[in-house]
């Protein structure tokens, strides 16, 4: 494994569930940064900003990887239709691709996160 793979932990939970808790996470966060929502302060927003970059670098790969799963070449997919099977998989590399893009422009703002952090002061709340 290269890059931000090889840092992945093992699942020890099913896929399903693994999912349903990123999916509850992120409706957390979505809610908490709400602007009626609890106050952050810059630094704990920028630390949002590194983690929410690492969690789109993971999450294009958890799309990558099923695509392959889906992949039409796939022995154990004989009784779909073709067709089906590779728009599936056509459409989870794009999403793969633009989750990964996604991640890459938050990553190139991280620096201005920090300026704006340093400037302001890591300790204003917003």
């Amino acid at each position: 494994m290269q890059g931000p793979e090889r840092n992945l932990p093992r699942l020890s939970l099913p896929p399903t569930v693994v999912a349903a808790h990123l999916r509850s996470c992120a409706e957390e966060l979505a809610g908490s940064l709400r602007s009626d929502g609890q106050t952050a302060t810059l630094a704990e927003i920028s630390e949002v900003v590194t983690q929410l970059v690492a969690g789109q670098h993971a999450l294009a790969h958890a799309l990558a990887g099923l695509a392959g799963r889906v992949d039409a070449r796939s022995g154990a997919l004989a009784a779909a239709a073709t067709v089906d099977v590779e728009v599936v998989t056509e459409v989870l590399q794009a999403a793969a691709c633009a989750v990964g893009c996604s991640a890459e422009a938050l990553a190139e703002a991280e620096p201005s996160f920090e300026c704006v952090s340093e400037s302001a002061g890591p300790d204003t709340r917003l």
